[in-house]
This record gives C-alpha cells, structure tokens and sequence, in this order.
C-alpha cells in the first residue's frame, strides 16, 4: 500500500539559478502540491533568505522544511551553500534537509555533495516522479546526523547494519 502525504504543509527553498529550471522545479513542486515554495538565483541570495527566516539567525527555527539547490551557480555555488549550511551555528539552518541538483552525475560529483553533508542528490534532468521520491526520502527516512572531526551532516551509510562482534573491520 502507497503511502499519501500532504505536502502543502511543507516549506521549500529552491536555489536555482537557470530561470527556465527555476520556473520548471517550481511548477513541478506545485504539481505534487507542495505549499510554500521560495525561489533565489544563486547561493548568496539564499543564505540571506534563510537569515531573514532565521530572525537573523535568532531563532533556532526556520520557516524552509528543505532546501532545494543547483550545485553549479555564480556567485555562490550550491556547494559552497551547503558547506555554510553545515557549518552555520544555528542549528534550524544546520540540521536542514539538502537536496543537491545538479546536471552531473558522476560517482566523484555524488561523493562530494554526500561528503559535505547533502541529505540527497538529484540529476536533471528531473522528473516528477524522482522529486518526490528525494522528498519522501527526506520525511520517511531521516537520517541520525553526524558530528566528526572532518564532518557533519545526514550519516552516510544508508543501510542499517547490525554487528556484534568485536571489530567491524579487519585490515587484510
């Protein structure tokens, strides 16, 4: 049995900087009936817009549920705002679902945006279909954060992995 969710109470922040794929993403968010989305061209914009919904970083929550971003843009690429996302001090910003667009899909170009902490990677060009299964990824299967020395974000692995033994892994 499929599961149905209403997702006009969901808030997205869609960083795009092509306006004809901005224009695309959001009448594709319309479709599967998502209630508030907010667009910016470029990775600086959005970082004022999630501050505005901050209160100016004051407040720990944000009005976004998850950001949308297009890796390669000018001034600021959708990679260098997921590094300030991950980074930021205040954790509504922090903890934020990414969702890394982009046109590239080689396993190099997954691995970074998984290594600096995107939640989910999606390939244009998009479907629908393909939307909704990083959203519903996003709300049924959140993933535990990490803190290490060199990361954080959404762990990595993405199969739960039972183990008693003493040592996980052994070197050969």
């Amino acid at each position: 049995m499929d599961v149905v969710y209403d997702l006009r109470p969901l808030s997205i922040l869609l960083v795009e900087d092509s306006p004809f794929m901005r224009e695309l993403m959001t009448t594709l968010l319309e479709s599967l009936e998502v209630g508030n989305i907010t667009t910016t061209p470029n990775g600086e914009d959005a970082m004022s817009e999630l501050m505005l919904s901050t209160n100016n970083g004051i407040d720990s929550n944000s009005s976004y549920d998850v950001i949308i971003s297009d890796w390669a843009m000018k001034p600021m690429s959708g990679l260098d705002l997921l590094k300030w996302v991950r980074s930021h001090d205040n954790e509504g910003i922090q903890f934020m679902p990414f969702i890394m667009l982009t046109a590239y899909s080689s396993a190099d170009w997954v691995c970074e945006a998984r290594d600096w902490g995107a939640t989910e990677f999606l390939t244009k060009p998009v479907s629908a279909q393909a939307v909704a299964r990083r959203l519903l990824n996003v709300i049924e299967r959140p993933r535990p954060f990490i803190r290490t020395g060199d990361y954080f974000g959404p762990d990595r692995r993405r199969q739960k992995i039972d183990f008693s033994g003493q040592e996980r892994r052994k070197a050969r």
